[in-house]
């Protein structure tokens, strides 16, 4: 068996510490990384509302669910869907999420909550 001196064994206890908090280090920064949001897909016929608080939205499934479509930056206009001709069946992917509205007196639109999506991606279906 080789001998070992005491400095020796501390030197290297000292670089595998290093190693050791190195990593740990970069395992925290690579964990406080903000995830990709995930983009679900929806289905549905699309159609346009003048005068409401979105102009897109998407009416899917046999009950006449609606979901409001905003731009991915959730501007009102998106030029995705303003480029389609109506009326238009697409399959839209994106990011979604439930808005409240407060109405009252200072909106002509009564108190609701409105599911809604942010679009990243359309695609016109047949």
């Amino acid at each position: 068996m080789a001998s070992v001196s005491r400095r020796a064994a501390m030197r290297a206890a000292g670089a595998g510490a290093v190693a050791v908090g190195v990593a740990a280090v970069g395992a925290a920064a690579a964990a406080d990384e903000p995830k990709a949001p995930k983009l679900w897909p929806l289905e549905g016929e699309l159609k346009v509302h003048s005068k409401y608080l979105y102009r897109y939205f998407l009416v899917f499934g046999g009950d006449g669910q609606k979901c409001a479509l905003y731009g991915a930056d959730h501007g009102r206009e998106s030029d995705q869907l303003a480029g389609l001709k109506l009326p238009a069946r697409v399959r839209v992917r994106g990011v979604l999420g439930t808005a409240h509205h407060a109405g009252g007196t200072k909106s002509p639109f009564p108190e609701a909550w409105t599911l809604y999506m942010d679009v990243h991606e359309v695609e016109a279906l047949k």
